[in-house]
């Protein structure tokens, strides 16, 4: 990373910074700002970590950030707004999963499919089970039939799966990738970011609430995009 590139990701920080303060201390003005500007700052940085290039993967990458951006604002709308911003996130990961099957399916077309790679994806599937299972028993509510309506439990479920499938696929680029380096770890470390702030939120809204949970949530979810987005610069040779 250029000293630049390094200047700008600190300035990045510096604006996460203030909206866990603005959320933290409910500065609710200073947080309507904050909160879209977090991520126009990461699609900016994006862009420019990417040399201001249009190629395909780069173009997938801001699209699902903006999709996060859309998500953002969307969620500071009233509640009715949910499922809106709800599905503007889906689709963002659904773009992250077409980006990382893109990865993986160079990965084994540069390396060929051996026996350690059908042995890293039967793991992969093994662990993504795990972790659908560990989503129903902590993070749904126990009667969700009883307490949501299908047209909100239904598309949740989905989006736990889905978001759980990014995890799991940001893994096994990683495990596939013909040459390793350290900062490959920053893809599957913002996806597992990812989960977790979900996750937290999901919890605080449909099982148990908690009090300033939503710090937390800003936390890891502005550190999920950040991480996600240096992971898959990564990938593309651009950092």
């Amino acid at each position: 990373m250029t000293p630049e590139l390094l200047v700008f990701a600190l300035g990045v920080l510096g604006i996460f910074v203030l909206d866990w303060l603005a959320v933290g201390f409910s500065w609710i003005r200073i947080e309507r700002f904050t909160k879209p500007l977090a991520m126009i700052l990461v699609i900016t940085w994006t862009m420019a970590a990417a040399g201001w290039s249009m190629q395909p993967m780069v173009v997938l990458l801001i699209l699902a950030q903006l999709c996060g951006l859309a998500g953002d604002i969307l969620l500071m709308l009233p509640s009715r707004w949910f499922l809106m911003g709800l599905g503007a996130f889906l689709v963002g990961h659904l773009l992250y999963i077409s980006l990382l099957v893109w990865n993986v399916s160079l990965s084994i077309q540069g390396g060929g499919f051996t026996e350690l790679s059908l042995g890293w994806v039967l793991l992969i599937l093994i662990i993504w089970a795990a972790v659908i299972l560990s989503f129903y028993r902590f993070v749904a509510p126990k009667s969700p039939r009883l307490t949501m309506p299908p047209l909100l439990w239904i598309p949740i479920q989905v989006y736990g799966w889905i978001l759980s499938g990014v995890l799991m696929l940001s893994i096994l680029a990683v495990l596939l990738a013909p040459a390793f380096s350290a900062t490959m770890l920053f893809l599957p470390a913002g996806a597992f970011l990812f989960y977790i702030s979900d996750s937290l939120l999901a919890y605080d809204r449909f099982k148990r609430k908690m009090p300033k949970i939503r710090v937390w949530v800003m936390v890891t979810y502005h550190l999920a995009q950040f991480s996600l987005a240096w992971g898959f610069l990564t990938f593309l040779g651009q950092v």
